[in-house]
């Protein structure tokens, strides 16, 4: 594949020209991914959850209470007033008039239901006006709508507070953030892997090399994922292309850092590059490739989830890695080719690493030396790491996991000073059976009490408690409680608590229990039950993580260690280095819950964070595994046990050193993020590649591979051949040919 780029200047120069103008051409008939809607929302619930079946049952039982909630809040901490009151009919009536936003099915507020007790605060200062949004959230008019709606409601004045929060608002908010920070974002990455490059190659012209290939393959690559997303094969959420971005930087920095490390090594046994550059392609590309290969499988591992926030970040990752491949292994060395003599400027040759080389042979000798110590010593700091997961704890609250003030967490802030706390998500229970539900309205009755009686419950409203109250007098069923044929009954529950917290979710699986064994006990169990609402949507996203994170994690560990086994034709060795990638994500992830939880007061890991950790650690810790284990046995089968792994390892040292580097420093960017899960993910990344790159690769696998001597590549049997007379290397790596 990569064989045309080293036959001559000619082609050389055809292959750098064609990825070029493909970079160029190729985004021009769409826009960017960043336009193109995710048809997989990843706040969704799998789509056979009974929470979306619940929320399906709503919209066709009950149009006028279905939608996504805005909630518009009206504060005044003096007590509202007339003008207060005045504000409130004015937004209602634009929120109800012929102009009114895109996607407003319902507005409820004490202008329009006078009635409606439940949405002024009982102290007097708050108000609601709550709003039924009639759009996906993938739909791009979506969020024009929410902002239509600020617009509308505007922040207030004479000493009222006006905030707009509710599911709508956190999602909007939550695209806001994640949009606003991706400028951000891709300026500090590419600041900081040029530092890091300049600080490797001493060369302004080399170090440019990466970021050129880096930002070819991200044009590419969003061109084509613009179309599959178009095509609805691929989803592209926000948080993807963030993660994408600094993906394309580490990786791509990375191989290229492979290749133009070993072209720099053979440029010291051949000053010919174009021979040097074939050489340093057939010795270290089979390990890129497989390298990206892994990470291309593990990213895709994520389809087999259920979660529609896992599945839609695999495919469009796996993609750019791949184009990614192709850019790094072709345009990249017709690149360097191609700039001859020019591309080490303004150093005349090859800058050398004695410096690296010798720490990195006195890390060799200890190794060679102390291997029992070494890996007790590994295992003890990986352990002593890996303590902090008693922390553990998840977080599926979307607005504490904002690190930036928003309209939706202020908003909610006046909600739950004012409302309880489960306000501002209630819980929807549906009874669905082909009776009539007008001649059952003691059974209706029952379920509420059963409800109203389990602990953190506030409040019940429903065909038999219309006011939140025990029945009495006319029971009658109010037009939003129980359908005009009565076969569908609805329920609407509120909790002390916030809806979003473990309790609210535990309680809302107590709910669907004690719903169902009453309909049971008065011989209604025929009767569907169905129990919805952000509480019930999350309770059911825990519970797809909970089957698809050891699906995943079998799966993605099993196609490695096949991918490995086939690599080095061994049985032991992949054994043992995927043993070391486990270990270094326990540690890694321990060390996050003790930094953002524990010492920096976060509600807990965001909800799916400990999958993505694993699943990225993984796959990218096999860069640094494949590169390490197959110098290992090349430099074994000719020098022998010792002296192989000493000669593996004081050769990669640097390489590794130096690609670990630049890949945590892109994930490292991520943690500028004004999100908790960017940042948990970014700093989970960026602590454990550096624990990969400095204990687990640097000591714990060559300190296995001693101690298990030529049985670590079991069955295969390395046949030590006589190494080929070098000539001594001159004081100074020789000048490059043109």
């Amino acid at each position: 594949m990569a064989g045309p780029a080293v036959r001559g200047k000619r082609i050389a120069l055809g292959i750098v020209t064609g990825w070029l103008l493909l970079a160029a051409i190729a985004p021009m008939p769409a826009p960017g991914t960043a336009d193109v809607p995710d048809n997989e929302s990843p706040t969704a619930a799998p789509a056979t959850a009974e929470s979306v079946r619940a929320e399906q049952l709503l919209a066709r039982a009950f149009p006028a209470g279905a939608g996504i909630p805005a909630v518009v809040v009206l504060h005044n901490p003096g007590g509202l007033t007339g003008r207060d009151l005045a504000e409130v009919r004015r937004i209602s009536d634009q929120l109800t008039g012929a102009a009114r936003p895109v996607g407003v099915r319902t507005v409820m507020s004490i202008a329009t239901t006078p009635d409606a007790a439940d949405l002024r605060s009982a102290d007097g200062t708050t108000t609601m006006i709550v709003t039924g949004i009639d759009l996906d959230p993938a739909d791009p008019a979506f969020g024009g709508t929410i902002d239509a709606i600020r617009a509308i409601a505007g922040t207030g004045t004479a000493g009222a507070e006006i905030r707009v929060t509710g599911p709508a608002g956190v999602i909007r908010d939550s695209v806001t953030v994640f949009r606003r920070a991706d400028t951000t974002l891709l300026t500090v990455t590419i600041g900081l892997v040029l530092v890091l490059l300049l600080l490797i190659y001493r060369s302004p012209v080399l170090a440019a090399v990466p970021l050129v290939a880096v930002g070819v393959a991200m044009a590419v690559t969003d061109a084509i994922g613009t179309a599959l997303a178009r095509a609805g094969l691929v989803g592209v959420s926000e948080m993807t292309a963030s993660i994408g971005t600094v993906m394309l930087f580490g990786v791509g920095t990375d191989y290229c850092l492979f290749l133009i490390m070993r072209y720099r090594e053979q440029l010291a046994e051949t000053p010919h590059r174009y021979r040097a550059m074939a050489t340093a392609l057939r010795r270290v590309g089979p390990a890129i490739v497989f390298s990206a290969g892994t990470v291309i499988v593990g990213l895709l591992t994520l389809l087999a989830a259920t979660l529609p926030s896992y599945r839609s970040l695999g495919p469009y990752l796996a993609l750019s890695v791949a184009v990614m491949l192709l850019v790094a292994v072709t345009f990249v060395p017709a690149l360097v080719l191609l700039l001859g003599r020019h591309a080490f400027w303004p150093l005349k040759t090859p800058a050398r690493t004695v410096a690296a080389a010798s720490l990195w042979g006195r890390v060799a000798d200890l190794v060679i030396r102390r291997p029992a110590l070494t890996v007790a010593a590994c295992l003890a700091v990986l352990a002593g790491l890996g303590t902090g997961l008693v922390g553990y704890r998840e977080n599926y609250d979307a607005i504490s996991g904002f690190r930036a003030q928003t309209d939706s967490a202020r908003g909610r802030q006046l909600l739950a000073d004012a409302f309880p706390a489960g306000r501002l998500a209630p819980t929807h229970v549906l009874l669905d059976a082909p009776a009539d539900w007008r001649g059952n309205l003691e059974v209706v009755e029952r379920v509420s009490a059963d409800i109203a009686a389990i602990p953190g419950v506030q409040q019940v409203t429903g065909p038999t408690r219309p006011d939140g109250k025990p029945p009495g007098g006319d029971l009658g069923a109010p037009a939003p409680y129980l359908t005009p044929d009565g076969h569908t009954a609805r329920i609407d529950v509120i909790y002390t608590d916030d809806p979003y917290e473990t309790a609210a979710l535990d309680r809302t699986e107590q709910v669907r229990h004690a719903v169902r064994a009453t309909l049971t006990a008065t011989g209604l169990d025929s009767a569907e039950v169905l129990v919805g609402g952000e509480s019930a949507a999350a309770l059911d996203r825990r519970a797809a993580a909970t089957r698809d994170a050891p699906v995943i994690a079998v799966l993605l560990l099993g196609l490695i260690t096949i991918l490995i086994g086939t690599l080095l034709r061994s049985l032991l060795a992949p054994l043992y280095l995927v043993a070391t990638m486990v270990v270094s994500f326990l540690a890694a992830l321990g060390a996050t819950v003790f930094t953002a939880v524990v010492l920096g007061g976060q509600a807990g890991i965001t909800e799916g964070a400990a999958l993505y950790i694993f699943v990225f650690l993984v796959a990218l810790a096999v860069d640094y595994n494949i590169l390490l284990a197959t110098r290992i046995r090349e430099e074994t089968a000719t020098h022998g046990t010792t002296d192989g792994l000493r000669l593996a390892l004081t050769r990669t040292g640097g390489v590794i050193t130096s690609a670990g580097l630049i890949l945590a420093g892109t994930f490292a960017a991520l943690m500028t993020q004004p999100l908790d899960t960017l940042f948990q993910f970014g700093f989970a990344l960026a602590f454990g590649i550096l624990l990969d790159t400095f204990l687990v690769r640097g000591l714990l696998v060559p300190a296995i591979v001693r101690l298990a001597g030529p049985a670590s590549w079991w069955p295969s049997k390395l046949t030590t051949s006589p190494a080929p007379a070098r000539q001594n290397p001159a004081p100074s790596a020789p000048p490059i040919a043109r």
